[in-house]
Protein backbone atom coordinates (compact mmCIF):
# COMPACT_ATOMS: atom_id res chain seq x y z
CA UNK A 1 0.00 0.00 0.00
CA UNK A 2 1.29 3.41 -0.97
CA UNK A 3 0.93 6.74 0.74
CA UNK A 4 -2.24 8.76 0.16
CA UNK A 5 -3.14 12.00 1.86
CA UNK A 6 -6.24 12.70 3.93
CA UNK A 7 -7.29 16.24 2.90
CA UNK A 8 -9.03 17.06 6.18
CA UNK A 9 -5.91 16.30 8.14
CA UNK A 10 -3.31 17.79 5.87
CA UNK A 11 -4.26 21.40 6.46
CA UNK A 12 -2.80 21.48 9.95
CA UNK A 13 0.30 19.54 8.95
CA UNK A 14 0.95 21.77 5.97
CA UNK A 15 0.75 24.88 8.14
CA UNK A 16 3.17 23.33 10.62
CA UNK A 17 5.64 22.43 7.90
CA UNK A 18 5.47 25.79 6.15
CA UNK A 19 5.94 27.67 9.41
CA UNK A 20 9.29 26.00 9.94
CA UNK A 21 10.43 26.06 6.32
CA UNK A 22 14.05 27.00 5.60
CA UNK A 23 16.54 26.22 2.83
CA UNK A 24 17.46 22.54 2.87
CA UNK A 25 21.14 21.68 3.02
CA UNK A 26 22.27 18.31 4.38
CA UNK A 27 25.65 16.70 4.78
CA UNK A 28 24.65 13.80 2.64
CA UNK A 29 24.63 16.00 -0.45
CA UNK A 30 21.06 15.01 -1.11
CA UNK A 31 18.05 16.99 -2.32
CA UNK A 32 14.43 15.97 -2.40
CA UNK A 33 11.13 17.47 -3.42
CA UNK A 34 7.57 17.47 -2.27
CA UNK A 35 4.67 15.35 -3.38
CA UNK A 36 3.00 18.02 -5.50
CA UNK A 37 5.95 19.37 -7.44
CA UNK A 38 9.04 17.14 -7.22
CA UNK A 39 11.08 19.19 -9.66
CA UNK A 40 10.08 22.80 -9.09
CA UNK A 41 9.08 23.21 -5.44
CA UNK A 42 9.76 26.70 -4.08
CA UNK A 43 9.43 25.51 -0.46
CA UNK A 44 12.20 23.82 1.48
CA UNK A 45 11.97 22.39 4.97
CA UNK A 46 14.64 22.05 7.60
CA UNK A 47 15.37 18.40 8.35
CA UNK A 48 14.42 18.64 12.03
CA UNK A 49 16.10 17.29 15.13
CA UNK A 50 14.31 13.93 15.47
CA UNK A 51 14.68 10.85 13.27
CA UNK A 52 12.95 7.56 12.58
CA UNK A 53 14.75 4.77 10.71
CA UNK A 54 13.43 1.32 9.91
CA UNK A 55 11.16 -0.85 7.78
CA UNK A 56 7.80 0.47 6.61
CA UNK A 57 5.22 -1.90 8.12
CA UNK A 58 2.12 -0.17 6.76
CA UNK A 59 0.81 3.05 5.25
CA UNK A 60 -2.61 4.49 6.00
CA UNK A 61 -3.60 7.93 4.81
CA UNK A 62 -0.62 10.15 5.57
CA UNK A 63 0.54 7.99 8.51
CA UNK A 64 3.48 5.62 8.03
CA UNK A 65 4.03 2.85 10.59
CA UNK A 66 7.73 2.01 10.92
CA UNK A 67 9.38 -0.96 12.61
CA UNK A 68 12.66 0.11 14.23
CA UNK A 69 15.22 -1.89 16.16
CA UNK A 70 13.93 -0.23 19.33
CA UNK A 71 10.23 -0.70 18.58
CA UNK A 72 7.57 0.85 16.39
CA UNK A 73 7.08 4.49 15.41
CA UNK A 74 4.64 6.59 13.43
CA UNK A 75 5.72 9.08 10.77
CA UNK A 76 3.27 11.68 9.48
CA UNK A 77 3.97 12.94 5.95
CA UNK A 78 2.48 16.10 4.41
CA UNK A 79 2.61 17.57 0.89
CA UNK A 80 5.55 19.76 1.96
CA UNK A 81 7.66 16.80 3.09
CA UNK A 82 10.75 16.44 0.92
CA UNK A 83 10.96 12.90 -0.45
CA UNK A 84 13.86 11.14 -2.16
CA UNK A 85 14.45 7.52 -3.05
CA UNK A 86 17.64 5.47 -3.11
CA UNK A 87 18.17 2.95 -5.89
CA UNK A 88 21.06 0.65 -6.69
CA UNK A 89 23.96 2.10 -8.64
CA UNK A 90 27.43 1.10 -9.83
CA UNK A 91 30.92 2.57 -10.07
CA UNK A 92 30.11 3.62 -13.63
CA UNK A 93 27.50 6.01 -12.19
CA UNK A 94 30.21 7.88 -10.26
CA UNK A 95 31.18 10.83 -12.45
CA UNK A 96 33.00 14.14 -11.97
CA UNK A 97 30.72 16.61 -10.23
CA UNK A 98 28.73 13.92 -8.43
CA UNK A 99 27.95 14.48 -4.77
CA UNK A 100 29.23 11.52 -2.78
CA UNK A 101 28.95 10.20 0.76
CA UNK A 102 31.33 7.28 1.24
CA UNK A 103 31.61 5.12 4.35
CA UNK A 104 35.25 3.97 4.52
CA UNK A 105 36.26 1.00 6.63
CA UNK A 106 39.83 0.92 7.84
CA UNK A 107 42.14 -1.94 7.03
CA UNK A 108 43.82 -3.69 9.96
CA UNK A 109 47.21 -2.69 8.62
CA UNK A 110 48.47 -0.19 7.91
CA UNK A 111 46.33 1.99 10.17
CA UNK A 112 44.75 4.73 8.10
CA UNK A 113 44.37 2.69 4.93
CA UNK A 114 40.94 1.42 3.96
CA UNK A 115 38.33 0.98 1.27
CA UNK A 116 34.77 2.19 0.79
CA UNK A 117 32.10 -0.14 2.13
CA UNK A 118 29.38 2.00 0.56
CA UNK A 119 29.11 4.95 -1.81
CA UNK A 120 25.99 7.12 -1.87
CA UNK A 121 25.40 9.40 -4.86
CA UNK A 122 22.98 12.32 -4.77
CA UNK A 123 22.09 15.36 -6.88
CA UNK A 124 23.84 18.67 -6.44
CA UNK A 125 22.03 21.73 -5.13
CA UNK A 126 20.37 24.24 -7.41
CA UNK A 127 23.66 26.10 -7.82
CA UNK A 128 25.34 22.91 -9.04
CA UNK A 129 27.44 22.54 -5.89
CA UNK A 130 27.47 19.78 -3.31
CA UNK A 131 26.65 20.84 0.26
CA UNK A 132 29.65 20.38 2.52
CA UNK A 133 29.28 18.88 5.99
CA UNK A 134 29.76 20.82 9.17
CA UNK A 135 32.66 19.53 11.23
CA UNK A 136 31.25 18.81 14.66
CA UNK A 137 33.15 20.37 17.54
CA UNK A 138 34.76 17.97 19.95
CA UNK A 139 32.72 17.32 23.09
CA UNK A 140 34.68 18.10 26.27
CA UNK A 141 35.55 14.89 28.06
CA UNK A 142 34.51 12.68 25.15
CA UNK A 143 37.00 10.02 23.99
CA UNK A 144 38.78 10.81 20.72
CA UNK A 145 37.54 9.00 17.59
CA UNK A 146 39.09 5.65 16.84
CA UNK A 147 41.72 6.28 14.11
CA UNK A 148 41.27 2.68 12.96
CA UNK A 149 37.47 2.86 12.89
CA UNK A 150 35.16 3.56 9.96
CA UNK A 151 34.59 7.14 8.92
CA UNK A 152 32.46 9.07 6.47
CA UNK A 153 33.87 11.07 3.56
CA UNK A 154 31.53 13.64 2.02
CA UNK A 155 32.35 15.77 -0.99
CA UNK A 156 32.40 16.20 -4.75
CA UNK A 157 33.90 13.76 -7.24
CA UNK A 158 36.88 15.28 -9.04
CA UNK A 159 37.67 12.21 -11.13
CA UNK A 160 37.60 8.43 -11.15
CA UNK A 161 40.69 6.41 -12.03
CA UNK A 162 40.40 2.64 -11.95
CA UNK A 163 39.31 1.62 -8.48
CA UNK A 164 39.92 5.03 -6.87
CA UNK A 165 37.49 7.94 -6.51
CA UNK A 166 39.33 11.26 -6.26
CA UNK A 167 37.23 13.68 -4.19
CA UNK A 168 37.23 17.32 -3.18
CA UNK A 169 36.23 17.62 0.48
CA UNK A 170 36.28 20.20 3.25
CA UNK A 171 39.05 19.87 5.83
CA UNK A 172 38.83 20.53 9.56
CA UNK A 173 39.45 24.24 8.96
CA UNK A 174 36.70 24.56 6.37
CA UNK A 175 39.10 24.74 3.42
CA UNK A 176 38.92 22.64 0.23
CA UNK A 177 41.11 19.54 0.29
CA UNK A 178 41.69 16.48 -1.87
CA UNK A 179 41.32 12.88 -0.77
CA UNK A 180 41.18 9.47 -2.43
CA UNK A 181 38.51 6.85 -1.73
CA UNK A 182 39.52 3.35 -2.88
CA UNK A 183 36.72 0.97 -3.84
CA UNK A 184 36.56 -2.81 -4.29
CA UNK A 185 34.24 -5.31 -5.91
CA UNK A 186 32.44 -5.50 -2.54
CA UNK A 187 31.65 -1.78 -2.39
CA UNK A 188 27.92 -1.13 -2.52
CA UNK A 189 26.59 1.81 -4.52
CA UNK A 190 23.31 3.69 -4.31
CA UNK A 191 21.98 6.90 -5.80
CA UNK A 192 19.32 9.25 -4.53
CA UNK A 193 16.82 11.07 -6.69
CA UNK A 194 13.80 13.27 -5.96
CA UNK A 195 10.60 11.25 -5.59
CA UNK A 196 6.92 11.73 -4.83
CA UNK A 197 4.99 10.42 -1.84
CA UNK A 198 4.04 7.39 -3.93
CA UNK A 199 7.56 6.07 -3.29
CA UNK A 200 6.69 5.65 0.40
CA UNK A 201 5.33 2.10 0.44
CA UNK A 202 5.17 -0.98 2.64
CA UNK A 203 8.30 -3.15 2.64
CA UNK A 204 10.75 -0.34 1.93
CA UNK A 205 13.28 1.17 4.31
CA UNK A 206 12.65 4.72 5.48
CA UNK A 207 14.85 7.36 7.08
CA UNK A 208 12.68 10.29 8.22
CA UNK A 209 13.72 13.56 9.86
CA UNK A 210 11.47 16.05 11.54
CA UNK A 211 10.01 16.91 14.92
CA UNK A 212 8.10 14.63 17.26
CA UNK A 213 4.77 15.96 18.42
CA UNK A 214 2.08 14.80 20.81
CA UNK A 215 1.97 11.04 21.16
CA UNK A 216 5.50 10.66 19.82
CA UNK A 217 4.54 10.92 16.14
CA UNK A 218 7.24 12.32 13.89
CA UNK A 219 6.09 15.20 11.72
CA UNK A 220 8.44 14.54 8.80
CA UNK A 221 10.11 17.31 6.85
CA UNK A 222 12.61 15.08 5.01
CA UNK A 223 12.09 11.44 4.02
CA UNK A 224 14.41 9.06 2.20
CA UNK A 225 13.25 5.59 1.17
CA UNK A 226 15.13 2.66 -0.32
CA UNK A 227 14.97 -1.10 -0.86
CA UNK A 228 15.16 -3.51 2.06
CA UNK A 229 17.62 -6.42 2.11
CA UNK A 230 15.81 -9.64 3.01
CA UNK A 231 13.27 -7.62 4.94
CA UNK A 232 15.91 -5.75 6.91
CA UNK A 233 17.16 -2.18 6.78
CA UNK A 234 20.82 -1.28 7.28
CA UNK A 235 21.45 1.08 10.14
CA UNK A 236 22.60 4.54 9.03
CA UNK A 237 26.31 5.13 9.73
CA UNK A 238 27.37 7.57 12.38
CA UNK A 239 27.72 10.99 10.79
CA UNK A 240 31.37 11.47 11.58
CA UNK A 241 33.18 13.46 8.95
CA UNK A 242 36.82 12.48 8.70
CA UNK A 243 38.98 15.61 8.79
CA UNK A 244 41.62 15.82 6.04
Amino acid sequence: MQLTFEPARLTGLAILAVAGATALSVGACSSSHDQKSPATSSQASAPGKDTVHGLIASVSGNAVQVTQETGTATVDVSPTTKVSENTKAALTDVAPGSCVRAVVKRASAPVGAGTAASVQLSPAKGDGKCPQPKIAAATPGAPPPDPAGPHTVIGTVASVAGDTIHMTVTDGNGNPAQTDVPVTDKTQYAKAAPATSQAIAQGKCINAQGTKGDGGKLQATVVTVGPANDGKCPQPPANKQHPH
